[in-house]
């Protein structure tokens, strides 16, 4: 089977990329184990694809200057299947011949859509195979494409093998929030938890990511100057490697995802858990999926809520300055490492690489039947 796979104009699908792309990079390179795999990626400033990416990549990749050259790209490849990722609207620019398969990763507000695509010819008048990374952004899809509910599949993402490597968890003194430094991701509010008298022995980590900005905009400087005002809080280079990452997430005692917006699903919730590490969120979206026991899912909004799971997750902590209430009857990196067995087990089940390809890879070939049926 000749698979197309295309990435948003937002980043190049190669080793910089973000989420989805690498997301996308982890697909297309298990599935060109068994077929013939083309990734269609953006040329952003007129830069080719990380230095490297091409020579060990397991797949071509075919650039693209424009959008709009997206359907003259497609028809010469003439792909079986062509894979569009939040982008619902470029089905019209899919071949006849060609098997049209959108995911989403995230919520209608990332779609780009101009307006409401209920009724649009290029969901009419041709047969689209839907899925969504998560249950709860697979019904959502549905509902706003008018489509009936389960007609979106799910098809779960994968994380960076690095990962689920069974390294120990060595916790320090430290809350970590590795998402994009973005009013939605919640950052208001955790530096409000790190203000609290309780928390004045822990140092509240924040990446200081803008990707996919080049620059950082007026909400970016904003937050960075927040962070700043906060003693116990402080702001890190993001790591250029998920290997750095991965060590970032080994030596933190709390992974925090405090979002106020909807999540398509969540890597960070993923990547905490495979590495063992306490995991706190907020139930909005996909993230509930996301976060498995014994780790907390607290209500959007409650404020209390969402420093009390922090304070639980960091009792055990033996440091000097560190006042989070009192610990629990056996605050011991072990029996906190067996309690988190079980989610980092259903990680690696669902979201390793191999696994999430063969279920995108099952999806795949029943949309490719399906429209040879028609």
């Amino acid at each position: 089977m000749r698979i197309a796979i295309v990435g948003t104009e937002l980043c190049a699908v190669d080793g910089g990329g973000g989420g989805l792309e690498q997301v996308l990079r982890r697909w297309a390179a298990a599935l060109a184990e068994r077929h013939e795999v083309i990734v269609v990626s953006h040329r952003l400033c007129g830069h080719a694809p990380t230095a490297g990416t091409a020579v060990v990549d397991p797949f071509v990749t075919v650039m693209l200057e424009h959008t709009t050259e997206l359907g003259t790209v497609l028809r010469r490849l003439a792909p079986d299947v062509v894979s569009l990722h939040n982008r619902p609207q470029w089905a019209a620019q899919v071949p006849a011949a060609s098997t049209t398969a959108v995911t989403f990763h995230n919520y209608s507000q990332a779609w780009k859509l101009d307006e409401a695509p209920h009724g649009q010819a290029w969901a009419t008048a041709r047969l689209v195979a839907f899925s969504a990374v998560s249950k709860a952004l697979a019904g959502a899809a549905a509902d706003r494409l008018g489509l009936s509910p389960g007609t979106v599949a799910v098809t779960p993402p994968s994380i960076d093998p690095v990962y689920l490597d069974g390294r120990r968890w060595d916790p320090g003194p430290v809350v970590l929030a590795p998402n994009r430094l973005l009013r939605k991701k919640g950052v208001l509010e955790l530096l409000d938890v790190a203000r609290q008298e309780r928390f004045g022995g822990l140092t509240f980590a924040f990446a200081d990511l803008i990707s996919p900005w080049a620059r950082p905009t007026l909400e970016h400087e904003a937050l960075r100057a927040a962070v700043s005002e906060v003693r116990n809080a402080e702001l890190f280079e993001p790591a250029k490697a998920p290997v750095a990452l991965a060590e970032r997430y080994r030596r933190c005692a709390v992974v925090v995802c405090p979002v106020n917006e909807e999540e398509g699903l969540g890597l960070v919730a993923l990547e905490a858990q495979a590495c063992g590490v306490p995991l706190v969120t907020t139930d909005l979206g996909g993230l509930r999926e996301a976060t498995f026991p014994p780790n907390v899912c607290v209500p959007a909004g409650d404020a209390g809520g969402l420093a009390d799971a922090i304070a639980l997750a960091t009792a055990g902590l033996s440091t000097a300055g560190l006042s989070t209430g009192p610990p629990p009857a056996a605050p011991v990196v072990g029996d906190l490492m067996r309690d988190r067995a079980g989610a980092r087990r259903l990680v690696a089940t669902n979201y390793s690489p191999e696994a999430s390809a063969r279920v995108f890879e099952r999806w795949l070939q029943a949309a490719v039947a399906k429209h040879a049926s028609v």
